[in-house]
């Protein structure tokens, strides 16, 4: 929603990707790119993960990308993140840089020079449909990444609440939503920024209050982690009060 690369300003992401640190494994020593695409959609068979849309090799290692059908808006980050976490942990073996998942994460343009390697970044395979890279339904993808299904957790939940609860006729409730921890704390954040809207700012002397618990939502809902909190710390301060900066020895609990 604004000109820089942070997740709090994320407004949709239109895929799931791994970045495969191949040069780092010893099954990858000597192969080429296109010889690394295709162990990747080998081990993808096997394991039962969708294969890769586009696979690009970095001038180094290898990006894998699922392009999505429809961009997941930001209201959905934290499931978009519980995907791309359990994608990452099933790609380990492969060198899925653990620390290449977050939603901001900007991974190295084609046709650039990696200055490591001095070689070329260049698409090395891609998996089509009607002649265009193929594109997945976000659902899909989560029934295939997650460790259990979407309606299954929820129809776990209903049956639990069904052998407590009476149900008794009453009005619609069709409506509601049920929350993981992690949505819940994302959309705390959300309701503390669009409070901050509301009122024009947030006064002198409770900027830093503001902040902490901005932040801590932050945090809870797994969207960033502790090596990018600082960057993230500013751009919500500055959401604040652009001529307010926040004392970085109060962030250190959390």
């Amino acid at each position: 929603m604004r000109p820089n690369r942070r997740v709090v300003n994320l407004l949709r992401i239109g895929l799931l990707f791994a970045d495969l640190d191949t040069y780092k494994m010893p099954w990858a020593q000597g192969r080429k790119p296109e010889e690394l695409a295709a162990a990747i959609t080998y081990f993808c068979q096997s394991e039962g993960i969708p294969q890769p849309s586009i696979m690009v090799y970095s001038g180094r290692g290898i990006q894998a990308k699922w392009l999505l059908e429809r961009p997941v808006p930001r209201q959905a980050l934290p499931r978009w993140n519980a995907c791309q976490t359990h994608l990452i942990n099933k790609l380990a073996e492969l060198g899925a840089d653990p620390g290449a998942k977050d939603a901001s994460r900007v991974l190295r343009l084609v046709n650039t020079v990696n200055s490591k390697s001095g070689a070329v970044c260049r698409v090395v395979h891609v998996l089509e449909e009607g002649g265009l890279p193929i594109r997945y339904n976000f659902e899909y993808l989560a029934e295939m990444l997650l460790p259990v299904a979407r309606w299954d957790i929820e129809k776990q939940k209903a049956e639990r609440q069904q052998a407590r609860l009476t149900v008794v006729n009453g009005g619609k409730v069709g409506n509601l939503r049920t929350f993981s921890g992690r949505q819940l704390a994302w959309d705390r954040l959300e309701d503390l920024r669009k409070l901050g809207q509301l009122r024009g700012g947030i006064n002198e002397g409770e900027r830093m209050r503001h902040l902490f618990w901005r932040l801590n939502f932050l945090l809870l809902s797994g969207a960033t982690n502790s090596a990018q909190m600082y960057h993230e710390a500013a751009a919500l301060s500055s959401e604040l009060d652009t001529r307010w900066s926040y004392r970085s020895k109060e962030l250190m609990t959390l």
